[in-house]
């Protein structure tokens, strides 16, 4: 395990950039596409990619964790605050993707309509919770930093 262990900070790092990167960019579509509806139709053209990159972050961020962890990293109280965010954004994950967003995309408007109050309803809850999750990677840095 000695000789990878150089590889763990930089893997930790690159997931931590994907995944961060790529929720901030939702995150910040989705505050285009509340402001500019027309932004709608593109939004959901690259929603799918754009999570693809978030998992593999987050993915690669869990990981290489639990190689530290059996590496022997000590568990402290701001070691287990941390693992409790972490746990939170992969509750989070699901649930925005395959509960609220395929909602989203169901009552999206298409490019001539307004939106109905059942769009605007998911639209609040979708970007409230991108939001949120976005916030706890945020949290997690500044907390661990």
């Amino acid at each position: 395990m000695n000789s990878l262990s150089f590889l763990l900070p930089v893997v930790h790092l690159i997931g931590l950039g994907l995944a961060v990167g790529a929720a901030s960019v939702k995150v910040v579509l989705l505050l285009k596409c509340k402001s500019d509806s027309a932004m709608i139709p593109v939004y959901l053209k690259v929603v799918r990619p754009i999570t693809q990159v978030l998992i593999t972050g987050i993915i690669l961020l869990t990981l290489s964790g639990i190689v530290w962890l059996i590496d022997g990293y000590p568990f402290s109280t701001e070691l287990i605050v941390k693992l409790f965010l972490v746990a939170l954004v992969w509750i989070l994950g699901p649930i925005i993707d395959n509960v609220v967003e395929p909602k989203f995309k169901q009552f999206a408007p298409s490019s001539d309509q307004p939106a109905s109050p059942e769009f605007s309803a998911i639209m609040k809850k979708y970007l409230a919770l991108e939001i949120l999750a976005t916030a706890i990677f945020y949290v997690i840095i500044i907390y661990w930093v």
